[in-house]
């Protein structure tokens, strides 16, 4: 409750009484915040004050703005240490939540210039191209591209990957990757992308290109679009 007697600042007390409703679990992942009007009835405060307080949870990373559809609760954020092979579903897996994925596209194509040179393929090669969109326990994390050439997989579909990891899938048909190269670089989001993700154009993001192998083998070109505010990566560096 607001307590007007409180000498703490009304826009403070509003933002406590957010995040109580976000911590106790009654306002989840993705469920819209009250708007800077709604805020104003409900806790009779002004405008400024409504505005200042949803700023302060932008800027403490627990709610997130859509242009032209309000507020949202922000999901989990994902540590990730870069040391060993990891795929997606067991890092979020074994942060004790729930890895799922929505898969957008999962079919054979042509592959361009970029996959061909990141794959080693012949020009006359085609590849299963699998895009998804990545989530933990209900909040979108990344926009997911892969690239796996036909001749090592027999069948890659939408039914597999809904019941299997990719590398899941993979292992099944004797294709254990066991070594990735990953690079990383600042982007901003085109259209396409931005609407997947819920975000706005030009927004800046992570992205991820990972290329993976068997055996010395590249079975995988992956690139992926981390939501900035829900992904960081971290690297111990050691004295020699």
């Amino acid at each position: 409750m607001i307590d007007r007697t409180n000498p703490i600042p009304m826009y403070l007390q509003v933002k406590n009484e957010l995040e109580k409703m976000i911590k106790s679990g009654e306002l989840k992942p993705g469920d819209r915040i009250y708007s800077e009007s709604e805020l104003c009835e409900k806790y009779n405060v002004s405008r400024i004050t409504a505005k200042k307080s949803l700023d302060e949870l932008v800027q403490d990373g627990c709610v997130y703005r859509i242009q032209g559809r309000g507020s949202f609760v922000q999901g989990p954020k994902i540590d990730h240490k870069l040391s060993n092979f990891y795929s997606f579903t067991e890092e979020v897996k074994a942060r004790g939540m729930i890895a799922q994925s929505i898969i957008l596209n999962t079919e054979i194509v042509v592959p361009d210039q970029e996959v061909i040179e990141n794959l080693n393929l012949e020009s006359n090669e085609k590849v299963y191209f699998i895009r998804r969109l990545r989530m933990a326990n209900d909040a979108i994390i990344a926009l997911d591209n892969s690239y796996i050439p036909c001749s090592i997989c027999e069948h890659l579909t939408k039914e597999d990957l809904t019941n299997h990891s990719l590398y899941e899938m993979l292992n099944m048909q004797g294709v254990v990757p066991d070594k990735a190269v990953e690079s990383f670089l600042a982007v901003g989001l085109n259209e396409e992308e931005a609407n997947l993700l819920g975000e706005k154009v030009g927004t800046a993001s992570l992205k991820v290109c990972r290329k993976t192998y068997c055996k010395n083998r590249l079975i995988e070109y992956n690139y992926r679009f981390y939501k900035g505010n829900q992904y960081c990566y971290t690297v111990e560096l050691n004295v020699k």
